[in-house]
């Protein structure tokens, strides 16, 4: 009984001293005369090759990047998906023109999907780079 007392004392003193130790952030004007405070980003940036392509009733190629996302980054966050190819970014959140066809990406709490509609039976590539930030 007196072991477990003792190690919730400790317990409860570590606790009570990490919480005090918390120090603030101070945070510096934005430049430029505004009198708002400068909020530091949190930007999550992962590259992923989208290669495991299915195809839908639609017609519409899909593949679909499941739980790359965490879920503590899926409120409040804005994601931002990209098309890395030969080295220059293309913004794909809204249908492009790609291929002769037309490629966008969707985004949930938790997983990226990258999807492709075109007239051809087959698709013009066998996979793509894609880039996805999180802000």
């Amino acid at each position: 009984m007196k072991r477990i007392f003792l190690l919730t004392m400790i317990a409860n003193a570590l606790i009570i001293f990490s919480v005090s130790s918390c120090k603030k952030d101070n945070f510096s004007p934005v430049p430029g005369g505004n009198t708002s405070l400068a909020v530091p980003t949190n930007t999550s940036t992962m590259n992923l090759v989208a290669y495991h392509w299915i195809r839908d009733a639609y017609g519409v190629y899909n593949n679909t990047f499941g739980g790359v996302i965490s879920p503590a980054n899926s409120n409040n966050h804005k994601v931002k998906i990209y098309l890395l190819d030969n080295s220059k970014e293309t913004q794909i959140n809204y249908p492009i023109s790609f291929m002769g066809g037309e490629l966008w990406a969707t985004s949930t709490e938790t997983d990226v999907k990258i999807s492709y509609r075109c007239s051809e039976q087959n698709l013009p590539f066998s996979r793509l780079v894609i880039k996805v930030v999180i802000e």
